[in-house]
This record gives structure tokens, C-alpha cells and sequence, in this order.
């Protein structure tokens, strides 16, 4: 199964060298000195949580979180968790073999390590909930950038429950130790459509939450002061399988469209 790009042209640039060019100016450029060889493979695991919104936007706050995993090395496996915008497919679905498309390179599914995912009791294979969902597609292009190759596994999650979170995080915790050159990628925006100031204010209490490794509240925290976050469950599995986190970058769409009236929220964090 080949899934070509649905977001190119729309969240991030649609042709290789302009898309190029981008990644570069959100990741850093690698010149002679430090190009990607000069960075060993990744030998433990480690996790990232980034934005998917488009990049002009959110581009920046995710580039400086995925510039810090490199400097740990380059992964041979990188596992994604978005959320499902689009309300398609199993509650949660696995791309679980082909290719994926973007205009700067190709990404290979890696079967071995989907199918350890899968359980079609809480993980399923499934296809559908990626066909139109974005949260996943925008970050190739940056990891492509600059991880260079690696096989991926796609995880779209409509569930997003705790019970559900804490079930794949047991299975994850078992994939990392047959896997462990493995970077895992939380997808999710934070606030959503409040002014600057309001979204800075909500991002804050669930920054709080993920720093403390304090899950229970960050759910609670959602519902009792109306945070839009759309990737809590993405966020709680990558938060639960590493000790160790460090918020990167906080910002808000308005550092780049000037309003400051009807606004998203961006964090990126680093794990290991």
C-alpha cells in the first residue's frame, strides 16, 4: 500500500526544493563539518512531542525539538501517535505496511514492528483513518530531513482514552526492547482558538501536568478548564515510556500571524 501526500502544498511546502529549503530553516542547515553521518545511531530509546499544524505556524517549535533528538543519534525505527481529525477508520488504526509519500523522500512501513502493535483487540490494522488525516504526514518531511532513512510505523488514535493509553504503552514498552534505535513521536497541537494570553494561560496547566508526569491530571485538567488539546493520548504514551522530559519551545500561532484574538497553542518537548 503506497499512501501519497494529502497535506503538500497546504501545511508544508509541495515541491522538494522549496520543501527542502523549509526544513532547513526549521531544523538548522548541516554543512561539511556536521553533516547527518556525523551523528552515531541512536543506541536507547527516546521521544519527542511536536505540533502538526501547517509549518509556517508550528514548523519552528517542532524543528527544535527533532534538531535536539538528533543529537542523540539517528534512529533506525520511528514510531508516530497522532490523534484523528477526521473521524475515519478503527478507534485505533496502524498503517501497517507499504509506503509513505512526501515530496523530499519516501518513508518504508516497518511490518515487523506494526505487527507487534497490533492486537485488533485495542490496536488495529487499518488504512482508512489515514487516508485524509494529517497529523502524521506533517512530520516526515522535518524527520526526513534529519534523521535522512528510517522505517516508520503510523499510529492514528481516535481512542484516546487513559485505559487505552496505558494499554499500548505496556506493548510499547516490549517493542523498545527489541527495538531500541527507536525514536517515538507524540503528534498533537495544544490549545485551540482562544486569544494569545488565554491559550498561553490553558497551555500552561497541562505543561505542568506532562512535566510531572502527572497524566491523570492532565486529563482531568482538559475537561475542568477547557483545554483543546487534540493529542492528549499521543502525548500520555510518549510521556509514560521515558523518565526524563524537557520542554523545548512554547508558543502560539500569533508569534506568526499577528492575531492575537483566535490563536493555537504549539510545545515541543524532548524525552529519554
Amino acid at each position: 500500500m503506497d499512501r501519497k501526500p494529502i497535506a503538500a502544498g497546504k501545511f508544508y511546502p509541495g515541491t522538494p526544493t522549496q520543501l527542502e529549503k523549509t526544513c532547513e530553516a526549521l531544523v538548522g542547515k548541516f554543512g561539511e563539518l556536521e553533516d547527518r553521518s556525523s551523528f552515531g545511531e541512536l543506541t536507547k530509546p527516546i521521544g519527542v512531542i511536536v505540533p502538526h499544524a501547517g509549518y509556517v505556524y508550528s514548523g519552528k517549535t517542532a524543528g527544535m525539538a527533532i534538531r535536539k533528538a538528533l543529537e542523540y543519534g539517528r534512529p533506525q525505527n520511528i514510531v508516530i501517535f497522532g490523534p484523528n481529525h477526521t473521524g475515519y477508520g478503527q478507534s485505533v488504526s496502524v498503517w501497517s505496511s507499504g509506503t509513505w509519500h512526501v515530496p523530499n523522500g519516501d518513508v518504508v512501513v516497518n511490518e515487523q514492528l506494526a505487527n507487534a502493535l497490533i492486537d485488533e483487540k485495542w490496536v488495529y490494522a487499518d488504512e482508512t483513518a489515514h487516508l485524509y488525516e494529517h497529523s502524521i504526514e506533517v512530520q516526515l518531511p522535518i524527520l526526513l530531513y534529519a534523521f535522512e532513512k528510517f522505517q516508520f510505523v503510523p499510529v492514528c488514535m481516535m481512542d484516546q482514552r487513559l485505559s487505552t493509553v496505558k494499554a499500548i504503552v505496556e506493548k510499547m514498552k516490549k517493542i523498545l526492547e527489541v527495538y531500541p534505535s527507536t525514536l517515538v513521536v507524540a503528534s498533537s497541537d495544544f490549545n485551540h482558538y482562544d486569544s494569545h494570553e488565554k491559550t498561553l494561560e490553558k497551555d500552561e496547566i497541562a505543561i505542568r501536568c506532562i512535566l510531572d508526569d502527572d497524566l491523570e491530571g492532565l486529563y482531568d485538567s482538559l475537561k475542568k478548564y477547557d483545554i483543546t488539546m487534540c493529542g492528549p493520548a499521543p502525548v500520555s504514551i510518549v510521556r509514560s515510556l521515558f523518565d526524563n522530559i524537557e520542554l523545548v519551545n512554547h508558543t502560539t500561532s500569533a508569534e506568526f500571524s499577528q492575531d492575537y484574538s483566535y490563536t493555537v497553542g504549539y510545545a515541543s518537548f524532548i524525552l529519554h
